[in-house]
């Protein structure tokens, strides 16, 4: 798993509308390369300046929270390194440890800050003994990338067991990869399954490939075609493409080896719509195997279930397009609010569609906000900026 197998990991879902989690910073970090002029420069700076300043009044007026210092830090629409770094400070001086750790991120990993890395990792650590654990996936990501493997595994052990499933599908990639460990396949397997329960898309769809063959135990086509189904939904297109299903993303490639794999990728999904899926494992010993499975356990209260459901009734996927059942599916999924973050913006996101639109159900504006300002607060963007403009 290579440095950047392991960042594709960890900011691969923030491309993608479902959430603005703060990998968006690092996304937009290294992606958009952030090459300003030195005039550019001073008239960021300026800007920065004059934001902070702003933000800052603000919060020493009560107006908004710590929280709502470092929203505007990382998702301010005049985003810049300069607004990130001086927001975050803001609420970092008084403690706030969501705060120091983002701001520990910027100087770690942008290349703006790149003078300023050692205090970042300072920084990160502080967080992380603090008690902020999001703070260790990122010591694990840095350290990995720095050959580290030793540390790289005790901040990834730290933060896996609280609710991280980047830490977990980190270090089934460093058992399956023998960094810094041995090679364990059944610890390869278990660790991708406790990323897929967390609710990490990626670790899903590792874990649904890992399901596929005998590499820490035996074959569960079930297990396999029901993790590689939710990973899709949730945008891995690897598990769509293996679904027989179209790709979400339509990003356009930017490299010449990009643009070979989209071709080839666009081929093998022609061929795929052109086969009957029918005689594939996957679909005759997973999918009809593990549907009254799936169905005897959303019955018993099992949320991955319902959502497993409840996409495939959404989406017309391998069932018929069933607007009422997937509400069924959805909403006590957003009442028990159990599931990922990335989860539950998506269940609510689509809820307010449905309740907006009249799909499967009777139109009902207010209950449609509700969802919409839940999905919000779950890290949907578009449900964030719609919120914005209700009353």
């Amino acid at each position: 798993m290579s440095p950047q197998r392991v960042f594709k990991i960890k900011t691969h879902y923030a491309n993608t509308h479902l959430t603005m989690k703060k990998s968006l910073l690092l996304l937009t970090i290294f992606a958009a390369g952030l090459s300003a002029t030195a005039t550019g420069r001073n008239a960021s700076q300026q800007k920065a300046e004059a934001i902070a300043a702003s933000v800052s009044q603000q919060y020493s007026h009560g107006k908004i929270s710590a929280d709502s210092v470092v929203s505007l830090a990382l998702y301010h629409k005049a985003w810049s390194p300069e607004t990130a770094e001086k927001c975050l400070k803001i609420a970092a001086a008084d403690g706030h440890l969501r705060s120091t750790a983002e701001l520990g991120v910027l100087y770690a990993f942008a290349p703006e800050f790149a003078s300023r890395q050692a205090d970042g990792v300072k920084l990160l650590e502080a967080a992380a003994k603090a008690g902020y654990t999001e703070a260790n996936e990122y010591l694990g990501l840095y350290y990995y990338t720095h050959g580290d493997y030793a540390l790289a595994k005790a901040s990834f052990d730290a933060a896996a067991p609280l609710k991280n499933g980047f830490a977990y599908a980190a270090l089934g990639g460093m058992y399956l990869e023998g960094k810094g460990v041995s090679y364990d396949p059944a610890k390869v397997r278990e660790n991708y399954r406790q990323s897929a329960l967390k609710g990490y898309p990626r670790g899903q769809e590792l874990y649904g490939f890992n399901l596929r063959t005998q590499t820490g135990g035996p074959i569960d086509y079930p297990d396999s075609f029901f993790w590689l189904y939710i990973a899709g939904d949730l945008g891995e297109d690897a598990a769509r493409v293996t679904l027989y299903l179209p790709r979400h993303s339509h990003a356009a490639p930017t490299t010449e080896a990009e643009k070979k794999a989209q071709t080839a990728l666009a081929f093998i999904e022609a061929a795929h719509r052109g086969q009957s899926f029918k005689n594939d494992p996957l679909y005759k010993d997973g999918f009809l195997q593990g549907l009254k499975a799936a169905e005897q356990a959303a019955e018993q209260g099992d949320d991955w279930a319902r959502y497993y459901l409840g996409s495939m009734n959404y989406n017309g996927d391998f069932l018929n397009q069933n607007y009422a059942r997937a509400i069924l599916y959805y909403e006590p999924i957003a009442r028990n609010a159990k599931l990922s973050h990335t989860v539950l913006a998506l269940v609510n996101e689509r809820l307010a569609e449905m309740y907006r639109d009249g799909k499967g159900v009777k139109a009902d504006k207010a209950k449609a906000d509700s969802y919409l300002r839940a999905a919000a607060r779950y890290g949907s963007l578009p449900a964030y900026k719609a919120v914005e403009k209700l009353p």
